[in-house]
């Protein structure tokens, strides 16, 4: 039976009741000695009674709140779980630039390299970039906010000044919209992912892999939100966890050139040989040298029905007959993915020798690779109408980055709605009408479905072209 915590007055009436029905006392009216003690007692039986309740349910997920939230949290099977802190805004979204006549060599913009938004918040660069020779530009470099929160997010077109770069460097603009910064978790938030891992107490359904994903932070501070597992039915056991920040990321800037691996097949036979991981997709022949009996004037081809490559762990298996002990194995010519990628990959795997910190998400048999979202930018034109005593700037503005924004937050396969679109739009005050259409046509958008599971629809700069008026 549930706990409810009496009234002062329902206290008060029972008082009363007690006191006539056993004893010789009976003067209760309004002012009188007597009333004036049993009110009093009463109201403080009624505060003893919100305590006892509050008390009770700080032991529940749904009535707890505060450090009373995090104690119950931190409590649940089978190593608990902490309220998410600050995280750091993140992106594959800069360009840099230098000018025109300065594009006679190469120029390398080393990582750690600072640029600053409109608002002052300061962003580092995370890995080396190069201008190839005769180009003014690269594009899509990954940077990170170097303060947590989501004042490290910043809308496109807004992160423009450079502070610490090559003097050859001149400009640089964000052509995507940084989003995954965020603040302490509330209790709210705790407490909806509290009840999330409750259910994915199993660790290796598409669940609990999509929740412990969605909630990984990197050692940097990073957090991708955006996280689905595609169960591929053409290859049963392997399935590809497709993340995301938001931005769209791009491949080259989260990984690196791999280790070349040289190994000799022992006298025992074994036929696996080891690379570093987690390696960016399949090891390719073209990337592994087989030199018979150690001899490097003699080489056998290797094909794709010779071995298997499980290169999220770095292993490759070699089918019976291909190498024979003595064989030199020289694995080269691959990249691996580093920071954000790289750790989930390994939380998913788990370490057989520290299963208090990396206890595996990966049921036995499984294959569960970690890899960035496909990128499928979308152009629309926006017929947008606005309020006549309205500045349409400002509207415009307003309009245009709560579009970029509602799209940009689309996770990995799904469909962007043209109607949520409009009303997304419609919620921008000033805006009386707005119409979608075809990018420089008049024919109406239509849903976008991405091209697979793997794809995540995203804008960049001069995807949403505004109009003043409908054209339809």
């Amino acid at each position: 039976m549930p706990f409810v915590p009496k009234t002062a007055g329902a206290i008060l009436d029972q008082l009363k009741a007690g006191v006539i029905g056993r004893s010789k006392l009976s003067d209760i009216n309004p002012g009188s000695g007597l009333i004036t003690i049993l009110q009093a007692v009463a109201e403080e039986l009624a505060s003893t009674e919100r305590r006892m309740f509050t008390v009770r349910e700080s032991f529940f997920l749904n009535g707890a709140v505060g450090t009373d939230l995090d104690r119950r949290v931190a409590e649940l099977p089978p190593m608990g779980l902490a309220r998410i802190a600050q995280t750091h805004a993140s992106g594959t979204c800069l360009t840099i630039s230098r000018a025109p006549e300065d594009t006679a060599a190469a120029l390398l913009v080393p990582a750690g390299a600072v640029f600053i938004s409109n608002e002052g918040t300061r962003y580092r660069t995370t890995v080396d970039v190069v201008i190839p020779q005769g180009d003014a530009e690269v594009q899509n470099v990954h940077i990170i906010a170097e303060a947590p929160g989501s004042g490290g997010n910043a809308a496109i077109g807004t992160i423009t000044r450079v502070v610490n770069a090559p003097d050859q460097v001149i400009a640089c603009t964000n052509t995507q919209r940084l989003s995954n910064g965020t603040d302490r978790e509330t209790d709210i938030k705790l407490r909806e992912r509290a009840g999330n891992y409750l259910k994915s107490l199993s660790r290796c359904q598409k669940a609990a892999i999509e929740f412990m994903a969605s909630g990984f932070i990197s050692s940097e501070g990073e957090r991708y939100p955006y996280a689905r597992l595609y169960e591929d039915p053409e290859n049963p056991g392997f399935s590809e966890l497709v993340i995301d920040d938001g931005s769209g990321i791009e491949l080259e800037q989260l990984s690196r050139p791999g280790r070349t691996s040289i190994s000799t097949v022992p006298s025992g036979g074994t036929r696996v040989a080891y690379h570093e991981g987690p390696a960016t997709g399949p090891i390719l022949p073209e990337s592994i040298i087989v030199h018979v009996g150690g001899d490097p004037n003699t080489q056998i081809a290797v094909t794709p029905i010779n071995y298997t490559s499980i290169y999220e762990r770095g292993v490759i298996y070699f089918k019976p007959g291909v190498v024979n002990p003595g064989d030199k194995i020289i694995i080269q010519n691959y990249r691996v993915f580093r920071g954000y990628v790289a750790e989930l990959q390994k939380e998913i795997e788990g370490d057989p020798s520290d299963f208090n910190r990396l206890t595996g998400f990966r049921a036995a048999g499984t294959r569960v690779v970690v890899t960035a979202v496909t990128p499928q930018f979308i152009n629309l034109d926006m017929a947008l109408t606005a309020e006549p005593s309205a500045d349409y700037n400002q509207v415009e503005y307003n309009a245009r980055e709560r579009i970029e924004a509602f799209i940009n937050d689309l996770a990995p396969g799904e469909t962007l709605i043209i109607s949520q679109l409009v009303d997304t739009a419609l919620e921008v005050g000033g805006v009386i009408d707005v119409k979608f259409f075809e990018q420089n046509s008049t024919d109406r958008a239509e849903n976008v479905d991405t091209t697979t599971a793997r794809h995540a629809l995203r804008v960049r700069e001069g995807s949403i072209n505004v109009t003043s008026s409908s054209r339809g």
